[in-house]
């Protein structure tokens, strides 16, 4: 893994991933919803097994989907941060990595803002309600991906390179 070079990609991937899963579970929090109150309403099916399903359903909604979408962040993070620690990449590479964090940083303004208009859509306003991790990290998802790229260029950019002295390999300078 150490002969791979850099991707500037990682920090629009992460964009790209972390926006449609929180779009996601908040559809997904919903249908849940939707699904637990039509099981509450029907009268055919009013056993133990019935409410069991509902209070399954509810605890799904209300904070496994939560937990899990910051569990994904999380790991996402992580996981650039392990990768920019694993790559090699020349110094000349900083201002395209710049550059595509700027662009980044543009388009994340809108799908921040889009997530926003969603939560306050009348259908899904009670359910985003409840989501309160999940929206903290799409209302702060600006400020994230500034964190998360600036971090990841430090670790990238700022390893020590190897020379004669230090590991055996050779210097760029």
């Amino acid at each position: 893994m150490r002969g791979k070079k850099g991707d500037a990609s990682d920090i629009v991937t992460f964009l790209i991933i972390v926006f449609f899963l929180g779009v996601s579970f908040l559809v997904v929090s919903f249908a849940n919803n939707e699904f637990s109150n039509i099981i509450k309403e029907t009268k055919l099916n009013s056993t133990t097994v019935a409410s069991s399903v509902t209070d399954k359903l509810d605890t799904i909604t209300s904070t496994t989907l939560q937990k899990t979408f910051v569990f994904i962040v999380a790991m996402l993070i992580i996981g650039m941060m392990i990768s920019a620690f694993m790559v090699d990449v020349h110094p000349v590479f900083l201002f395209i990595y710049i550059f595509i964090l700027a662009i980044t940083l543009f388009i994340t303004a809108p799908l921040s803002n889009t997530y926003e208009s969603l939560m306050n859509v009348d259908t899904l306003n009670p359910i985003a309600s409840q989501q309160t991790m999940t929206n903290w990290i799409m209302e702060h998802l600006v400020g994230i991906m500034l964190g998360v790229g600036a971090l990841s260029m430090i670790i990238l950019f700022g390893k020590l390179r190897g020379g004669p002295g230090l590991s055996g390999g050779s210097s760029d300078f």
